[in-house]
């Protein structure tokens, strides 16, 4: 017998969006915001309007009739749930809450239309082109190379219909990357940086290179990137950080670090209430606990300054080696993989981002490619393995390549094909199945 609902529809989706709203009242007290647990407008308001003059502001119309045909109801939930009770809330300015969607989105690298939206969406609230693409170039530390280049080539089709132009001269950062690594990390971290740094000068963690490649990539290259100030890039390494899940301790830290670059408690606690719109409420709800631990500490102790300064950790060791001794390195592990030029992917981004493409061939491949531990046909194995097991459409392209480059390195079909299909346990036979249709693409090709 097949039971059906007669309900009154306006009745059960004001329901829903009640509970929905109430949820977010919740997460608001559980962090302790008694401000931002309160309802920005009073019961009855018009949710749809707020929602649309909202909606209008990110991206110049009601894009919601797109929806229509699939379902009104989801129109009217994007309208006046996500758009009226959450983005539209005044703790904190739309602007912000751009770039933090920016982040979360270019961090998943699952949403490619919303990705393009909020891109959009930036430029429309006040961003720069600069800072558009700076916010996406940040993401290759938290997401990777590859969500960080779709990101880049969806940028560059929204600049092109505006008629935006980014410029094609290098932001990268002048200075040794471990001095600037370890000074930005003391700035923002207080003693557990601290601790850390000493960690990798003792040579004492498991992975004495991962360590130094924290220091000196990700902190000492991408975080002092003038492109996005510094505060910025702290609430979008938060956004990001949050969206990759099962973090804890990176969220504590981060959670930490935006009270120290200026974020107040009650701007965190919104940035939580509008992770759900993009990541659901499960994930969402994941980062209240390391945040409350982060707010509980500051508030019996406050926020110490560091009992080390950057310049007596920094002056115990440099950079390891010069960056176009990495960038050598890089081209000839790409021209015995990929078989192409450092050079030319490079240029392949020169008109938007050149520094991420320079990035590619001196970390990706440079530091990463060319350590001894493996050689080029194994970890061109594992790289198919790794995205067929992420098996976004920002990976197909990467998927591809790598699947190619395992050829040139001399793995045969069969091993590449058992690189995918042992995927099937971890990743599920949907992306194993969408990959192994790129693979055999590329073995008809050859």
């Amino acid at each position: 017998m097949i039971k059906t609902w007669n309900g009154d529809r306006t009745t059960d989706r004001g329901r829903r969006t009640m509970i929905q709203t109430a949820m977010g009242l919740m997460t608001a007290a559980a962090l302790g915001n008694s401000a931002a647990a309160q309802s920005s407008e009073e019961p009855g308001a018009d949710r749809r309007a707020r929602g649309l003059e909202a909606l209008r502001a990110v991206g110049g119309g009601d894009v919601s009739r797109n929806l229509d045909p699939l379902s009104p109801d989801l129109s009217t939930l994007l309208i006046e749930h996500a758009y009226g009770d959450v983005m539209a809330r005044p703790g904190l300015p739309l602007k912000t809450r751009e770039l933090i969607n920016v982040a979360v989105i270019t961090a998943l690298g699952t949403a490619r239309p919303a990705l393009r939206f909020h891109i959009a969406g930036m430029l429309e609230t006040g961003w720069s082109p600069r800072e558009v693409v700076e916010t996406m170039l940040h993401s290759v530390v938290y997401g990777g190379f590859p969500f960080a280049l779709d990101a880049m080539l969806l940028a560059r089709d929204v600049f092109a219909e505006r008629g935006v132009t980014v410029g094609t001269g290098t932001e990268r950062p002048d200075g040794d990357d471990w001095v600037l690594g370890v000074e930005q990390l003391l700035k923002t971290g207080g003693d557990d940086a601290g601790a850390f740094v000493r960690r990798v000068i003792e040579g004492s963690g498991p992975s004495p290179d991962l360590d130094r490649l924290t220091v000196e990539f990700a902190h000492g290259e991408i975080w002092n990137r003038p492109g996005l100030a510094l505060k910025d890039r702290e609430l979008a390494t938060l956004a990001m950080v949050i969206a990759v899940g099962n973090l804890d301790s990176t969220v504590r830290f981060h959670v930490e670090a935006c009270l120290r670059t200026g974020w107040t408690r009650a701007e965190i606690t919104e940035l939580l209430i509008q992770m759900p719109v993009y990541i659901g409420w499960p994930q969402a709800l994941a980062a209240v606990a390391p945040a409350l631990d982060v707010f509980a500490e500051v508030e019996a102790g406050g926020l110490a300054a560091p009992s080390l300064t950057g310049e007596a950790i920094a002056t115990q060791r440099s950079q390891s080696e010069p960056d176009d001794v990495r960038f050598n390195r890089g081209v000839s592990a790409m021209a015995a993989t990929s078989q192409v030029s450092g050079e030319g992917v490079v240029d392949a981004f020169r008109d938007i981002a050149p520094d991420l493409g320079r990035y590619i061939v001196e970390f990706a491949y440079g530091e990463v490619f060319s350590r001894p531990g493996l050689d080029l046909k194994s970890r061109e194995l594992a790289t198919v393995a790794a995205l067929t097991a992420r098996g976004t459409a920002a990976d197909g392209t990467p998927l591809k390549v790598h699947v190619e480059a395992a050829l040139n390195t001399g793995a045969t079909k069969q091993e590449v094909t058992e690189a995918i299909l042992h995927m099937l346990p971890y990743a599920g036979f949907s992306r194993v199945q969408a990959a192994m249709a790129v693979a055999t693409q590329v073995f008809s090709d050859q």
